[in-house]
C-alpha cells in the first residue's frame, strides 16, 4: 500500500493534494515539470539503448581482438611460408634446368642416330665395294666382318614413335625448367605474386593488431562513460519525479467550473489530512479502549456508542477538509473509519487480554505513540517526494496506515487496492479486537 497510489491512478508522477485548497498558481510549473518528465523518460529510454549497444559491442570487441591476432599469427607464419617456398622453388629451378639440358642434350643424340646410321652403311658399302676382288685371306676376313656390321647397322633403328616421345620429353622436361626459374611464365609469377600478398597481408595484420588493444581501451571507456551516462539520466528522472511529487495536485475546485486543468482529479482529500484525521481515530481508538477497560458492566454499550461517535467526528473532518466528494468516496470513508476505531481498539483489547488491563494498556499507549510518529513521518515524506522503502514496509503493517490509506484512497480517486486491503485489513483486526474484549484479564 503505497502512499503515493493513494493519489495517483496513473503510472505518472503527481504530487499530493493541498490541506487547503485555494488558486492555483502552479499551473506553468505543473505543465514544465510534466514535459521534463516526457523528455527525461526518453533520454532515458535511449541512454539505456545506448548502454545496451555499448555492452554488445564490448563484448563482441573481445572476441573481434582475438580473431585479429589469430589471423596476424596465421598471416606471419603464411608469409614465411611463402618466403621459403619461394626460395625452395628457386633451387628446384636451378635442378630443373639441369634435367633439362641433359634430357635435350641426349634427345639430341638419339634423334641423330638414323643420320649417323646412314653414314656408317655408306662407309661400310664404299669398303666393300673396294675389298670385293681381294684374295689376301685377312681382307677376305675383314671383308666378311664389315659384312656382319653392316647388317647390325642396316637392322639397328628406332621405333616409330620414340622420336615423338623424346622430344616431347625434351620439351617437358624444358617447360618445367622455364616455368620455375624465368619470369614472365605463369608459376614463376604466381609464386612470386604470392609471396608478396602473403608479406602485404602479414604488415597489414600487424598494423591492425596492434590497434586493436587500444580500440579495445577506447570501448571500454566509451562503455563506463554510457553506463555513467545512463546512471545519470536515471537519477535525473527521478529527481523530476521527486519535483513533480512535490507540486501539488490541480484543485478539483477549477474542473467543477469547466476551467479544468488536464489531470485535475474529480474529488480531492490532501494525504496529510488523512494521515490526521487517522491519528485521532487511532488515539480514539485507545481511549475507547480505556472506557471498556473500566465500564465492564456496559462494555458493548460503551464500543457501539464509541465506534459511531469516534466515525462520526472523523466523518464530519473528512467532509470539512476533503473537496468535491462524491457520496460513495463518503460511505466507504465511513466504512473504513468505524472498522479503523475498532481495529485501534482491538489491539489494546488483545493486549490487555495477554498482559493484563494496566500493563495491556501501557503497551498500547506506547505503541499508538510510535505509530503515530512513524505512520506521520512517512506520510509527510511521500507527499513532499521520496520516502525509505524500509520505513514505508514498517508503516505499511499498522492499522492508522491501513486507515490513512483507504480516506487518501477514497477521497482522491487512488489505488483501489490500497483502499480495500486497508479496509479488510481493519476488519480482520476489528473481529479479533471484539474476541479478545470478553478475554481481558484484570
Amino acid at each position: 500500500m503505497s502512499p503515493v497510489s493513494t493519489w495517483s491512478s496513473g503510472d505518472e508522477a503527481t504530487g499530493a493534494p493541498r490541506v487547503t485548497p485555494g488558486p492555483d498558481g502552479l499551473v506553468d510549473a505543473r505543465r514544465a515539470a510534466g514535459e521534463a518528465a516526457a523528455n527525461a523518460s526518453m533520454l532515458t529510454s535511449g541512454t539505456g539503448q545506448l548502454k545496451d549497444g555499448v555492452v554488445t559491442l564490448d563484448e563482441g570487441s573481445t572476441a573481434l581482438v582475438d580473431g585479429i591476432a589469430a589471423a596476424n599469427t596465421g598471416a606471419a607464419q603464411l608469409s614465411n611460408g611463402m618466403v621459403e617456398l619461394q626460395a625452395g622453388t628457386g633451387q628446384l629451378a636451378a635442378g630443373a634446368t639441369r634435367v633439362a639440358d641433359g634430357v635435350g642434350g641426349v634427345v639430341d643424340q638419339v634423334v641423330g642416330f638414323e643420320a649417323v646410321r646412314g653414314q656408317v652403311l655408306s662407309t661400310i658399302d664404299s669398303a666393300l665395294e673396294r675389298m670385293k676382288d681381294a684374295r689376301d685371306p685377312e681382307v677376305i676376313q675383314a671383308r666378311e666382318a664389315l659384312q656382319g656390321l653392316r647388317e647390325q647397322a642396316r637392322t639397328a633403328q628406332l621405333p616409330a614413335d620414340a622420336v615423338s616421345r623424346l622430344t616431347e620429353l625434351k620439351n617437358g622436361s624444358r617447360e618445367v625448367a622455364n616455368q620455375l626459374s624465368v619470369p614472365g611464365y605463369a608459376y614463376h609469377d604466381g609464386v612470386y605474386s604470392a609471396t608478396n600478398g602473403a608479406a602485404q597481408l602479414a604488415s597489414g595484420l600487424n598494423e591492425l593488431n596492434n590497434g586493436a588493444a587500444p580500440a579495445q581501451d577506447g570501448i571500454k571507456q566509451l562503455r563506463d562513460g554510457s553506463e555513467k551516462l545512463d546512471e545519470m539520466a536515471v537519477k535525473t528522472a527521478d529527481s523530476i519525479d521527486t519535483v513533480r511529487r512535490a507540486i501539488p495536485a490541480p484543485e478539483p475546485v477549477a474542473a467543477s467550473s469547466g476551467q479544468a486543468e488536464q489531470g485535475a482529479p474529480a474529488s480531492a482529500l490532501a494525504p496529510l489530512a488523512a494521515m490526521l484525521i487517522a491519528a485521532l481515530v487511532t488515539i480514539g481508538g485507545l481511549a475507547l479502549a480505556v472506557a471498556v477497560a473500566f465500564l465492564p458492566g456496559r462494555k458493548w454499550w460503551a464500543v457501539a456508542a464509541g465506534t459511531g461517535f469516534l466515525t462520526l467526528i472523523g466523518l464530519v473532518l473528512v467532509m470539512v477538509l476533503g473537496v468535491s466528494l462524491s457520496p460513495l468516496a463518503v460511505a466507504t470513508a465511513a466504512l473504513a473509519l468505524a472498522l479503523s476505531t475498532l481495529a485501534a481498539a482491538g489491539v489494546s483489547w488483545m493486549l490487555m487480554a495477554v498482559f493484563g488491563t494496566k500493563a495491556g494498556l501501557g503497551a498500547a499507549a506506547v505503541i499508538t505513540v510510535a505509530e503515530i510518529g512513524l505512520v506521520g513521518w512517512v506520510w509527510k515524506s511521500a507527499a513532499a517526494g521520496a520516502v525509505s522503502s524500509v520505513a514505508a514496509a514498517v508503516s505499511s503493517a499498522l492499522p492508522m496506515h491501513w486507515l490513512t490509506a483507504a480516506l487518501s484512497a477514497a477521497g482522491n480517486g487512488g489505488s483501489t487496492t490500497a483502499l480495500w486491503v486497508g479496509i479488510g485489513l481493519s476488519a480482520a483486526i476489528a473481529v479479533l479486537g471484539l474476541i479478545g474484549v470478553n478475554r481481558t484479564r484484570a
